[in-house]
């Protein structure tokens, strides 16, 4: 054989590429058990309620338009033209207010499908400000138009998550037309009057909704002020504005924000995204996510992303011995190793589904590093090389712990951790003659 040790690390390299394949299918059946967790949540949201968005109040305003239409006719064998006026409906107004104030508490319960964690929160939300009764509705060209009818309407994405409303003035169910809202609930404020032009239209509506996932509030009011407080630790805020305060804590989370039509685009968008249906876009609000921090799935996931790393540290680990110590490891006993360590990261997703990951980690990590330092006992000879390799997996498993609960370092720490190993091997062979230790291979 003319190149041993070339074949020899050859064959290592392909056990360990023929591992990679049952941990990236793995890594697929992680990706399942997340998709149906998703689905689970989705069932649960369709059957009680989803995410929730208010909108509003504004002040909706029908309108009529008189318009002159002109026919002919045949008089005494003659054509004449007629001119007659009518009446038609027009495009109802719908009026943001001047100020809006919002305060809301969300406390979160934990229900579960089976065995998969759900999010649900009951909102306390009370809106308060004022609207502004508009000057009478402006001619379109040489027709003139008219305000009719007022109420004061607030939209929620999701009517069957609402549980109370209290309102001033006082509120009930039903649509209103022209906008484009799954669900509204409107104060009837009779016939506009012109003589009220500019006058302040006070409000005050305390309404409970129950959501999952979300909460957020279109800040639909020339000036806005929003206050969200939760005892859920983990917040991800979310929509087109940041909070302009936050305090997040062990014991939950409070946040402010204040935005203004300078921001939001004022009355014109508004009333067009209350026609055009995105009042309820995220992108158009200012609200929280329920961010959950030990989701099984994803950290599972993210520590299959580093089981290059493992069959790396071990195999390198267990070559390394070869070489140093002289002892001879065959191929199976890499492969044998390898699908151990392969092993773990399926008892890892599968015993978090039912306990908490941190218990479900250490009990795979324990059990995986019981079995590998009790199989390489016989091979590597004596108990103080299967302590060297107890004392390396426990590193191991230690370090992605650590990896998997600060992610913002993770790739740091994973450069370190590979630059150790490289440095560990250079150290130990630095003396060692490559050349004699390939003849003895050879003969």
């Amino acid at each position: 054989m003319r190149f041993p040790l070339l074949l020899r690390a050859g064959l290592i390299a392909a056990v360990a590429t023929a591992i990679l394949v049952p941990i990236a299918l793995i890594q697929g059946k992680i990706a399942e058990r997340r998709a149906r967790a998703n689905e689970a949540i989705a069932q649960f949201a369709a059957e009680t309620s989803g995410p929730q968005v208010i909108a509003g109040p504004f002040l909706a305003l029908t309108c009529e338009e008189t318009y002159t239409e002109e026919r002919e006719i045949k008089r005494g064998g003659k054509a004449e033209t007629v001119s007659e006026k009518k009446v038609a409906a027009c495009p109802t107004a719908f009026i943001a207010p001047r100020i809006l104030e919002v305060d809301a508490s969300l406390p979160v319960d934990s229900r579960h499908r089976g065995i998969y964690p759900i999010r649900l929160y009951r909102a306390k939300t009370r809106l308060t400000g004022e609207l502004a009764w508009p000057e009478p509705a402006p001619p379109n060209g040489l027709n003139p138009r008219a305000y009719r009818h007022a109420y004061m309407v607030v939209a929620v994405s999701d009517a069957r998550g609402i549980r109370e409303v209290r309102s001033t003035p006082a509120a009930t169910q039903g649509r209103v037309e022209g906008i484009d809202a799954r669900f509204a609930f409107r104060s009837d404020l009779g016939a506009y009057a012109a003589s009220r032009a500019g006058e302040a239209l006070p409000f005050d509506i305390a309404l409970e909704t129950i959501g999952t996932s979300s909460f957020a509030i279109a800040p639909v009011g020339d000036a806005t002020r929003i206050h969200l407080a939760s005892d859920w630790s983990h917040p991800s805020f979310t929509g087109s504005w940041s909070p302009d305060e936050r305090e997040v804590s062990a014991r939950g989370f409070d946040a402010r924000w204040r935005v203004t039509h300078h921001a939001t685009g004022g009355q014109g968008l508004w009333e067009s995204d209350a026609r055009e249906g995105r009042l309820f876009s995220m992108a158009r609000s200012a609200g929280v996510t329920l961010f959950d921090p030990i989701n099984v799935y994803s950290l599972s996931y993210r520590a299959t992303e580093y089981g290059f790393l493992f069959v790396l540290f071990t195999f390198g680990a267990l070559a390394l011995t070869e070489v140093v110590a002289g002892v001879r490891l065959h191929p199976i006993q890499y492969l044998l190793v390898g699908s151990a360590l392969a092993v773990f990261f399926l008892l890892l997703m599968s015993v978090s589904e039912h306990v908490a990951f941190g218990v479900a980690y250490a009990a795979s990590a324990i059990a995986c590093v019981a079995l590998l330092t009790f199989y390489l006992r016989h091979p590597l000879g004596t108990a103080m090389r299967a302590a060297g390799f107890l004392g390396l997996f426990a590193a191991m498993y230690g370090a992605l712990f650590v990896i998997l609960k600060s992610e913002d370092h993770a790739m740091l720490m994973g450069s370190l951790l590979v630059f150790a190993l490289l440095a560990v091997a250079m150290l130990a062979t630095r003396k060692l003659d490559w050349s004699g230790l390939a003849a003895r291979m050879a003969s």
